[in-house]
């Protein structure tokens, strides 16, 4: 709850921003498996670079917007191209939100900027502004009339022609120097980012709020988080808005060659798992970026909340999960090398941890560690 801190900031989703006409749109993931965020919902695409197969699919994801899942009870067929690879891919890229917690990192790795990629790829070119059929037609009359026109009807067709192909070009001619105006806006504004997360790394001793703030910020996030702190001398003390379990994927993809890639929406008790999975991870990332960004740092107290609905009254308040206390010594005692084979929410346990959760993911409120 921001009430408690002297300091709340926004982190911004770490994910490539697109803007146009349309409005903004985002993409989350690597290459060749992406999800895709905009107006018009969430989108996967999936592709295998250098191979030409592509596929793209609207998913019932509110990820990183607040709603329900719109997911169905049973598996369905996704209409599309695609192989066991891609598919591998693209569950991959959804992988990555649940296990955030793989980027928590060791209190004596420095710190450092590193700058998002813009991501957007090039405009391709344009479709037609005339459709195929009323194309295919005009070149049928063409060859029916070009004995009783000794070939010249092929003259209008031709012409017609290049001046469609013309006029896509000269549209995806804008296109590219829009996209490449917007890439060096990008760019420019990622270089100021790393010379303000620099100076602040470098003045953490006299501002460790500052340089805290700045690694925050810095952060790749899923999605637009509200973070709290305040830092009193040797202790460190963070609120973090966590999503809700409806932010989270609620399926996974998989391949066969008879029925093609298909949906396959997750179980209650998977979904509820993989949302502690996420949530424990988003501590073990702040704690870590904490330590190794202010080294004075000697204790964190971090709390996770969401937001519920009242039965009573309607109204929303903020109700938290998890509490932790955790010291650098104990965070040192981490063996990150074997990161992925740890369960954060194991970690979290190995902390002095307040939290009301069952073996299924089930949680219940509690009440945070005081600032005292």
């Amino acid at each position: 709850m921001g009430i408690r801190f002297r300091k709340s900031i926004t982190i911004a989703p770490g994910v490539r921003i697109n803007l146009s006409k349309s409005g903004v749109s985002a993409t989350l993931g690597v290459k060749g498996a992406s999800l895709g965020i905009g107006k018009g919902g969430v989108h996967a695409n999936v592709g295998l670079p250098g191979s030409g197969i592509f596929y793209r699919k609207k998913l019932p994801l509110p990820w990183p917007g607040k709603g329900k899942s719109g997911s169905s009870t049973s598996s369905k067929e996704v209409s599309g191209q695609g192989n066991e690879g891609s598919v591998e891919q693209m569950n991959a890229a959804i992988q990555e939100i649940i296990d955030i917690h793989l980027r928590a990192r060791p209190s004596h790795e420095k710190p450092e900027y590193i700058p998002a990629d813009f991501g957007e790829p090039l405009p391709a070119l344009p479709p037609a502004p005339v459709p195929l059929w009323v194309r295919i037609l005009v070149l049928v009359a063409a060859v029916v009339l070009v004995y009783h026109t000794k070939g010249l009807s092929f003259l209008p067709w031709a012409a017609w022609e290049g001046f469609i192909y013309w006029s896509r070009k000269k549209r995806q001619k804008a296109l590219l120097e829009d996209h490449e105006e917007r890439r060096k806006q990008f760019e420019k504004a990622e270089a100021e980012r790393a010379v303000r997360f620099t100076e602040n790394m470098e003045r953490a001793g006299d501002d460790p709020e500052g340089a805290l703030e700045a690694a925050i910020s810095a952060i790749d996030w899923p999605r637009e988080t509200r973070a709290s702190f305040q830092v009193d001398g040797d202790r460190a003390f963070l609120d973090v808005d966590l999503p809700e379990i409806e932010d989270m994927p609620p399926s996974v993809f998989s391949w066969s060659k008879r029925n093609g890639l298909s949906e396959n929406p997750k179980s209650e008790t998977r979904l509820r798992k993989d949302y502690a999975r996420h949530v424990h991870g988003v501590a073990l990332l702040l704690m870590g970026e904490c330590f190794r960004s202010v080294p004075a740092i000697r204790e964190i107290i971090l709390s996770g909340f969401t937001q519920k609905v009242r039965g009573d009254t309607g109204r929303t308040e903020d109700q938290y999960l998890y509490s932790v206390r955790a010291l650098r010594e104990q965070w040192d005692d981490i063996d990150f090398r074997r990161l992925n084979m740890l369960d954060p929410v194991a970690v979290l346990e190995g902390f002095e941890l307040r939290r009301d959760m069952t073996k299924t993911g089930i949680f219940k409120a509690i009440e945070p560690f005081s600032l005292q």
